[in-house]
């Protein structure tokens, strides 16, 4: 405005147009509500980039939480001890006095000792065809280790271990060959006979021992012979983090004297492998959610750049009779910043509900941040507001006697 203009403006006492914050505020949301349905479908695109946003990295955040804790779970949590050299098998190393010791230690839950045989005919009666299967022979403790899902029966448990009770433990899919159905049923492993005291489809560890027979260690020697030279080893299950102090340590419980005769295998540290699991899923799935929530930005542009079009005739009036350019830009920015954040919000409780039934479904533990819910909505009130500007500059520049001709 220039300096005579103003001065005209004095005489005639005319006073600049004002908008209040509550004026804005009423007047976008009279246009908004004007037409409820086009705003409806312009916070379509809105609405499923923030719940895709929210959806995706709560999802992403659980599944990352689910593979590590499976990870923690199968292989964090396990140590295995064995000879250096399997002569050394002989030697009373994995002695329950020694594997009492082990046991003891501060951060183990189960251990126990394992005998693995090579492999030994199998047959469901002494005058059927035998199948080669290896046989294993653990005590509670190590059976504990495994873990075994059993599907029908049971295991075997001290009582069997003290007894030397010929008892075995069939895999499902060695029990199918067999045609055996159910616990009691005798088989043979060579020429000694064996009742069937349960069948499992799953192990916890050790997933070898899916494709062998389980018997107790004890009865081992009565399948054991001259030439056989068995594999002794240790199986020790541990807290979650406590693995690395155990491998540590099991060598020194077990034999003190002379430790470096036995080999200790632990797994690595898990913290890394968790971080890495969690970031690449994280960092994929934001990627997704900001195309979303772009192609959300790029339908409020489009609906508000018709806007501008068919509101052409109402601009020119507004300004003919005071309002600013500053004005008009201000309540186009406002209807696109709503309607931004209309869709974030609404957008942010798909997503939230997503994340629960799917983790509901699938027995997960759902992790949501709830950061991540206000952040999508704010996200998508600024590509609202984004979306606007240029529609809302080109407005601006309606001359009003242009306007009011159309």
């Amino acid at each position: 405005m220039t300096a005579a203009e103003q001065h005209a403006r004095n005489i005639l006492g005319i006073q600049p147009a004002r908008m209040q914050v509550a004026d804005w505020l009423r007047e976008s949301a009279v246009s908004l509500t004007r037409h409820p349905g086009r705003s409806l479908l312009t916070t379509i695109g809105t609405i499923l980039g923030a719940a895709a946003f929210v959806a995706t990295l709560g999802i992403g955040t659980t599944i990352g939480e689910q593979v590590s804790n499976s990870f923690d779970v199968r292989r964090a949590t396990e140590v295995r001890v064995s000879a250096v050299d399997k002569n050394d098998g002989a030697a009373d190393w994995h002695g329950q006095p020694r594997l009492d010791r082990l046991r003891a230690l501060n951060g183990v839950k189960a251990a126990g000792a394992r005998v693995t045989l090579g492999e030994r005919p199998l047959r469901r009666t002494l005058s059927s065809e035998p199948s080669a299967v290896q046989v294993i022979g653990v005590d509670a403790g190590a059976l504990s280790v495994i873990s075994p899902h059993i599907t029908i029966g049971r295991t075997f448990d001290s009582f069997h271990e003290s007894r030397k009770t010929p008892v075995v433990l069939l895999p499902k899919s060695v029990a199918q060959n067999l045609g055996i159905t159910r616990p009691g049923t005798a088989v043979f492993i060579g020429d000694r006979g064996f009742s069937v005291l349960g069948i499992f489809d799953d192990v916890i560890r050790r997933p070898e021992t899916l494709l062998a027979v389980v018997v107790p260690a004890s009865t081992t020697s009565t399948l054991t012979t001259s030439s056989d030279n068995p594999e002794f080893d240790v199986l020790v299950a541990t807290q979650p983090g406590s693995a690395q102090l155990i491998g540590e340590q099991a060598a020194l419980a077990l034999l003190p004297e002379a430790f470096r005769r036995l080999k200790v295998v632990a797994p690595p540290d898990p913290r890394e492998f968790r971080r890495e699991v969690e970031g690449n899923v994280q960092r994929l799935s934001l990627s997704l959610s900001l195309v979303a929530l772009i192609v959300g930005a790029v339908s409020i542009a489009n609906a508000t750049t018709a806007s501008v079009a068919s509101r052409t005739a109402e601009i020119g009036l507004r300004r003919a009779i005071g309002a600013r350019s500053i004005h008009i830009f201000a309540q186009l920015t406002g209807e696109s910043t709503a309607l931004g954040l209309f869709g974030g919000v609404i957008g942010v409780a798909v997503g939230l509900t997503t994340v629960s039934i799917l983790s509901l479904v699938l027995r997960w533990s759902p992790v949501i941040d709830l950061r991540v819910a206000a952040i999508a909505a704010l996200a998508s009130a600024t590509f609202g507001m984004a979306a606007g500007l240029i529609p809302a500059a080109k407005a601006t520049r309606i001359q009003p006697v242009a306007a009011l001709q159309q």
